[in-house]
């Protein structure tokens, strides 16, 4: 297993995001497509055979127009071990100080070239992800990473990320998408994560990024969506749930639940640690018609 960076930790740390080069090597990766033609076929069978696949979508009831997606565990080995890559593990350990760790999700995504547009806006990833606001910090977060299974070139669709001493104030305006004409300076400052087959894209929720179009006219991109959570708030990762996070059938429900039934759907209680002016700030934003009086009456630190 390849060395942790301090470096890395300490961009992870400022920026909200880190590009890790090469944390598979070429044996892991040459196992990993052969798992992969067990679900999603190679860029010449997809070429080759258009009809065929032109309703290719995957397990997952979270793929987004064009995607391919299937949830973790997978047949054979090769990809469940990416989900849980020593390496992975490791720097998650690192940036939090200990290893009270849990699995939140694992995702194969296939994105082929034509299949669809795959634009986006820039977003942070918490409103559909959890069910309540990510703090700064370590403390409690959740910290996803998408491993790049083939390599990403400007042509490919690649991840654009911000550097989150741009967005830290914005992120709680309680809003999912940040459009182009109406935020142009961070589309000024974001950067596309080109890198080699094998690597990593490693972020926070609170991180702006979007996934951005693929301009070539052949090519496929493999990617891996994983992530861990600090275990112990039920509001992150995949012990409550955070995946029906942002529809409106959610967004309903926590509106007008009572902070018990809330609490019982892993949502903070009142008197919670969590609970801090921006937290406030940022759930009354997600949740504008909720009654946070509760909450900020209970809050420790006010």
């Amino acid at each position: 297993m390849r060395e942790i960076a301090q470096a890395d930790i300490d961009h992870w740390h400022r920026h909200g995001y880190v590009i890790v080069e090469r944390v598979l090597d070429p044996d892991e990766l040459a196992a990993v497509h052969e798992n992969i033609s067990h679900y999603m076929p190679t860029w010449e069978e997809y070429a080759a055979h258009r009809p065929r696949y032109a309703n290719l979508a995957g397990n997952s009831n979270r793929s987004a127009p064009g995607w391919v997606r299937n949830e973790f565990p997978y047949v054979g080995d090769a990809l469940n071990r990416v989900a849980l890559h020593p390496f992975l593990i490791a720097f998650v350990e690192r940036l939090v100080g200990h290893g009270n760790l849990a699995l939140s999700h694992g995702a194969l995504v296939g994105k082929y070239a034509g299949k669809a547009e795959y634009d986006q806006e820039l977003h942070p990833d918490y409103s559909n992800n959890t069910l309540a606001f990510p703090r700064r910090g370590v403390e409690s977060c959740d910290i996803p990473m998408i491993v790049y299974h083939t390599d990403v070139t400007i042509d490919l669709g690649p991840t654009y990320v911000v550097s989150d001493e741009l967005t830290r104030d914005l992120v709680v305006d309680g809003r999912r998408f940040h459009p182009r004409d109406e935020f142009p300076e961070l589309y000024e400052a974001e950067r596309p994560a080109t890198m080699p087959a094998g690597s990593a894209l490693i972020y926070n929720m609170r991180t702006f990024h979007r996934g951005s179009a693929m301009h070539a006219d052949q090519g496929v991109r493999f990617s891996q969506f994983v992530a861990f959570h600090t275990a112990g708030p039920r509001w992150l990762g995949s012990a409550s749930f955070q995946g029906a996070g942002g529809s409106p059938e959610m967004d309903h429900l926590i509106t007008h639940a009572s902070p018990r039934e809330r609490e019982l759907l892993g949502f903070p209680a009142p008197g919670d640690t969590y609970w801090d002016d921006e937290t406030l700030a940022g759930v009354g934003a997600r949740y504008p018609d909720m009654d946070m009086t509760p909450y900020k009456e209970m809050t420790p630190y006010r």
